[in-house]
């Protein structure tokens, strides 16, 4: 059984003594990864801000979550990630994705082609990406349609499951963030990887509390949902350790407003 790794997703917004502190209290508390996402809505370019974390802190790798690949030319992406690996001291954690968010496509002019073309295009880079970084670097890929998740489960070393996102649009709180849902997609994944010598890690992101998810899901879905934050560092802990148990989700991603909230139960679940 794997052990647990645990992540915080940074704000949308940065200054630099609030990134710096951020980051800096993230390895403080022991969660393992910090990482960014992708968008062009006035968030940070995660590349720039995580080499600025790379040099404030000393332990914490650092994610990207996801890069879209459409939004950058391959030969300077593995030259731009190759970079970050060497000043990081081999702290990277390379989290790739198809892009699916309408509005990126609309901000930056680039065509939002089909799903099944932008899946192809992730899949040609995702060798070039590998060959060119150290062994140690982790490479990760989600979704939560059948064949972004049957590509991640064949060449990923962590599969992040989430809700689809259709039509570049996703709705984490309606029926595609339940359990059952979360549970179909891991078999999913299961059954894609096949005879794979080691089975990737199997991440997702918690972001809403129990109270906003219940708004939309129902009481019970919300508190049985992977995505879903309990009030009380006990019942969250108790939830991951079924979580692990029942479905091998064993790496999670808390969002920024969770980064002190969270710190208990990592200490809870420290070494298991």
């Amino acid at each position: 059984m794997r052990g647990f790794r645990f992540g915080v997703q940074g704000p949308a917004t940065l200054s630099e003594p609030g990134w710096t502190d951020f980051v800096r209290r993230a390895e403080d508390h022991g969660y393992h990864v910090v990482s960014l996402a992708d968008h062009f809505d006035g968030r940070p370019a995660p590349l720039v801000a995580l080499a600025y974390a790379a040099a404030v802190t000393e332990r914490i790798h650092l994610g990207t979550a996801v890069l879209g690949v459409d939004f950058r030319n391959p030969t300077v992406l593995v030259q731009e990630l190759g970079t970050l690996e060497e000043l990081s001291r081999e702290r990277l954690e390379v989290g790739l994705g198809a892009g699916w968010k309408a509005e990126d496509y609309e901000a930056t002019g680039i065509p939002f082609d089909p799903p099944g073309t932008r899946l192809e295009r992730l899949a040609a880079l995702v060798p070039a990406v590998r060959a060119a970084l150290g062994p140690g670097v982790r490479i990760v890929l989600g979704g939560g349609g059948r064949r972004m998740l049957t590509l991640a489960a064949r060449e990923a070393d962590v599969v992040s499951i989430v809700a689809p996102n259709r039509a570049g649009r996703s709705d984490p709180l309606g029926p595609d963030g339940t359990r059952d849902a979360f549970a179909a997609r891991v078999a999913l994944v299961r059954s894609a990887a096949g005879e794979r010598a080691t089975f990737p890690e199997l991440h997702t992101r918690v972001f809403a509390t129990e109270a906003q998810a219940a708004q939309r899901m129902g009481a019970g879905d919300a508190a049985a949902s992977p995505m879903v934050m309990l009030a009380t560092a006990g019942a969250m802990a108790d939830k991951l350790l079924r979580l692990r148990d029942d479905l091998g989700l064993s790496y999670f991603t808390v969002s920024a407003a969770f980064l002190d909230d969270f710190a208990p139960v990592l200490e809870r679940l420290d070494g298991r």
